[in-house]
């Protein structure tokens, strides 16, 4: 039996898909002891050609999956979940590249505790940079027991800890029988699923590590999905939030994390959608009357939350919107964020 089912949604990745295959087949634990789940998500260039032979190239440790049409990331990864039959799950976009020693690591750590997930750290590198897995660690690994009551997403917020720098999506192994045990699959139909899919397992994870090495590299390839401008879906982040904050309603979240809860919905919701649209968008739409509305509606008194007096001064600015009731125009915002992204890019880059 394999000891990690590796799932990889594949849609015109056709640039990609040597680099990552070489990746994989250079692992430390052996490619034999990995299940690769491709899935081909209604590809328009050469990709499924290219899949197809590494499947017959390699059909014991690779599984293709064919979608005539494109379905979108969250119903390819549910697809792979439902293919995927070792201890343990990954997920690796297919656009980047790992450690040699990522999945042993994680599957080291893993078999010592039986965590619900194991997390690396990453890093954001250009197209034109090589990966570097040699940046000193502080060894400040972090391990994480929830007792009954308790919520590991709340406890992170807490102590400041997401800031993204770890535990994103692809750099955790999940064991399978927790992923199965709470029902957790991705969004349909919606971008930033994976914000959700991480919100759920942080809510129910109840024994974690956080390895603080250097083990994934994200590539900023404009091409990519969650890069693209002037899609629509970029606005898909304040609806996955809304669920968020459904799923901690159903999970009776809402009264003893009240603070955190609401600290957690300004930033995502809001703050991060004008992130997107600022930096994503050419054209503004008309959404901060929606998300003023749905703000005050929910959390009136959030200028009094703890969490949000420490949002940053990028963030504080973007808040003020929130205090005109009247609003401001769309060629009052164009003048707005022109100075956020150069703020965003004097501070970031």
């Amino acid at each position: 039996m394999k000891k990690i089912s590796v799932i990889i949604p594949c849609y015109n990745a056709q640039n990609y898909i040597d680099r990552c295959m070489n990746c994989l087949r250079n692992q430390t634990i052996g490619f034999q002891n990995l299940e690769i789940i491709l899935i081909n998500d209604g590809s328009g260039d050469a990709t499924l050609g290219k899949l197809m032979l590494y499947e017959q190239k390699y059909p014991q440790q690779i599984l293709l999956v064919n979608c005539e049409k494109n379905q979108g990331q969250g119903a390819a990864k549910n697809i792979g979940i439902g293919y995927a039959s070792a201890d343990y799950i990954a997920f690796l976009d297919v656009d980047d590249v790992i450690a040699d020693s990522f999945y042993e690591k994680l599957y080291q750590k893993m078999e010592e505790r039986n965590y619900d997930w194991v997390s690396g750290k990453f890093v954001h590198i250009s197209p034109e940079e090589e990966p570097d897995f040699t940046e000193p660690v502080q060894k400040k690994d972090q391990e994480y027991h929830c007792t009954p009551g308790e919520c590991l997403l709340f406890q992170r917020l807490g102590e400041g800890m997401c800031n993204g720098s770890f535990g994103a999506l692809p750099v955790r192994l999940f064991r399978r029988d927790f992923i199965t045990e709470h029902e957790i699959l991705f969004p349909e139909g919606l971008m930033y699923e994976d914000n959700y899919w991480g919100a759920k397992c942080e809510i129910f994870a109840k024994n974690v590590f956080i390895l603080d090495e250097v083990l994934y590299c994200y590539y900023k390839n404009t091409d990519s999905v969650v890069s693209s401008r002037n899609k629509s879906y970029h606005l898909d982040r304040m609806k996955i939030e809304e669920m968020v904050l459904d799923l901690c309603r159903e999970q009776g979240l809402f009264e003893k994390f009240h603070e955190e809860i609401e600290g957690r919905f300004i930033r995502m919701y809001y703050c991060g959608t004008w992130l997107a649209v600022f930096l994503k968008m050419d054209t503004i739409p008309e959404i901060l009357s929606v998300m003023r509305q749905k703000i005050y509606e929910l959390f009136p008194d959030y200028k009094e939350n703890s969490y949000v007096k420490r949002f940053s001064a990028l963030d504080q600015m973007l808040l003020t919107l929130l205090d005109d009731e009247n609003g401001y125009s769309i060629e009052e915002l164009g003048y707005i964020k022109e100075g956020y992204v150069k703020d965003f890019l004097r501070t970031y880059t």
